[in-house]
């Protein structure tokens, strides 16, 4: 560890009118790079989350709606686009299995969270789009 003083000298080496004294600790550390990730798993973590925001807002918003007593327009719209949402949540989360799994059999086992994650997206997107499209079902008459 070392210690580097500083007096507040100026340019012509004469002592400023500042009488601060301090005193910086520094420690050398080893710079180490993040692990590099292929594109195509950042890729597809990012659009997997996007549609899982998508899904939950829509969600949210038609939960909102009925209690706020929003037209039935609207809720139809919100429940068409949570049922959009979920679809490609599926077909996303089920692109990122295998892509997951395809790293998985490569010999990298760090990826086991996000197949974990990606059955957990995908089993979610399923539920979504199917109690969305029951309920547009229900709403539009048997």
């Amino acid at each position: 560890m070392k210690v580097c003083n500083s007096y507040g000298t100026s340019k012509t080496g004469r002592r400023s009118y500042r009488k601060h004294t301090f005193r910086v600790y520094y420690i050398k550390m080893k710079i180490t790079r993040p692990v590099k990730k292929p594109v195509i798993i950042v890729l597809m973590k990012r659009v997997s989350f996007f549609f899982f925001v998508m899904c939950c807002l829509s969600l949210l918003l038609y939960i909102l709606g009925t209690i706020q007593n929003f037209m039935d327009k609207t809720e139809r719209m919100l429940l068409n686009i949570t049922v959009t949402a979920g679809i490609c949540l599926t077909f996303s989360s089920i692109a990122g299995v295998f892509f997951t799994l395809l790293m998985f059999f490569s010999g990298k086992f760090r990826y086991i969270g996000g197949l974990v994650t990606y059955a957990l997206l995908l089993l979610f997107g399923i539920t979504a789009a199917f109690f969305s499209s029951s309920i547009l079902i229900l709403a539009n008459g048997l």
